[in-house]
């Protein structure tokens, strides 16, 4: 099976003296930390996406905007700046953000894979021409000069080898029906076109790449979270909802689900406050697990009392020793 073809990265280099680029100080001093924070959110979307650059329409500046614990006006006045001040750019229709600056920086990147596909697929074709010759060599010894055509033998292997590959059944009808019965209040799924069974197999394949078996648990419980979570069923705003096409567009949208960032009390712009059925007020990006029943925040690793206050903000951290919320 064919591994997809990868045009984003995992990780680019902070220098550090970034904080002291002219544009970057510009930034900072007209949006002072927040615009910093935006700044390097930005530049990890970026790299994250294939070709890295950022759908930046409005729905896409929604999400972006709960990501990085922002308004969306807030996160298009930083935009926007950057722009005025070349830090970004954006394409000619507008709809398309990217940093001109960052994307030389995996020229390199980009290049190399390149260089590494071909000389695999030269590997591989010559590795298949050999084993084809050693499949032809051997039948012309078995058929003991019977006149049997080995040419058909060896087409004869790769079709066998091609209808192995293609014996993987993708559960495209039983993804949309489980969809249309857990996300009960999204808009449903009414049909399926070759567009939909496309995305539907490179999202099965980012998930579980080796283990098919494991396709409709992880979907179930993707599913389940969307469903669950009050921004992506319209309480947000501007009143959008998540839909179908949405979450299996991009191999970025079902990760941040995956990771809990539009759960229950993490999404949002960090001021609301959310009561548990236990009374519990929960305050920015804090949430109640639901194994253990903890209450905790960001990754977890902190323990908050049941008593203690809601947290002020994305800024604030736990302080055990002082049993108080800490301004960073």
């Amino acid at each position: 099976m064919a591994r997809p073809t990868k045009n984003n990265a995992e990780y680019f280099t902070h220098d550090a003296d970034m904080r002291n680029d002219v544009k970057v100080k510009a930034l900072r001093r007209k949006f002072s930390h927040t615009g910093y924070a935006v700044w390097c959110y930005l530049l990890e979307s970026l790299t994250d996406t294939d070709f890295f650059e950022l759908d930046f329409n409005p729905i896409n500046v929604e999400l972006l905007a709960a990501d990085y614990d922002v308004s969306p006006e807030e996160l298009t006045d930083i935009v926007e700046y950057c722009c005025r001040i070349s830090l970004l750019q954006r394409s000619d229709d507008g709809s398309r953000l990217y940093s001109e600056a960052h994307k030389r920086r995996f020229a390199g990147l980009l290049a190399k894979r390149e260089r590494d596909r071909e000389r695999l697929a030269a590997t591989i074709a010559k590795r298949q021409e050999a084993k084809n010759k050693h499949i032809a060599a051997k039948t012309y010894e078995n058929t003991d000069n019977r006149g049997d055509n080995p040419h058909s033998i060896v087409e004869k292997s790769i079709v066998e080898e091609s209808r192995e590959e293609k014996s993987i059944i993708y559960p495209y009808r039983d993804i949309t029906a489980l969809w249309n019965s857990i996300c009960k209040s999204l808009p449903q799924v009414k049909a399926l076109n070759d567009d939909r069974r496309k995305k539907i197999k490179s999202r099965l394949l980012e998930m579980e790449p080796n283990a098919p078996q494991l396709w409709l648990d992880r979907c179930r419980d993707l599913f389940t979270r969307v469903q669950a979570s009050p921004f992506l069923t319209g309480d947000n705003p501007k009143g959008w909802t998540a839909t179908f096409d949405w979450l299996f567009s991009n191999g970025n949208n079902w990760v941040k689900v995956k990771e809990g960032n539009y759960d229950h009390g993490r999404s949002g712009n960090g001021q609301g406050r959310v009561i548990t059925q236990e009374g519990i007020t929960l305050g920015a990006g804090e949430y109640i697990e639901t194994t253990t029943g903890r209450r905790t925040y960001g990754t977890g690793k902190a323990t908050i009392p049941p008593t203690a206050p809601p947290r002020p903000s994305e800024r604030h951290s736990w302080d055990g020793k002082s049993q108080t919320w800490i301004l960073l």
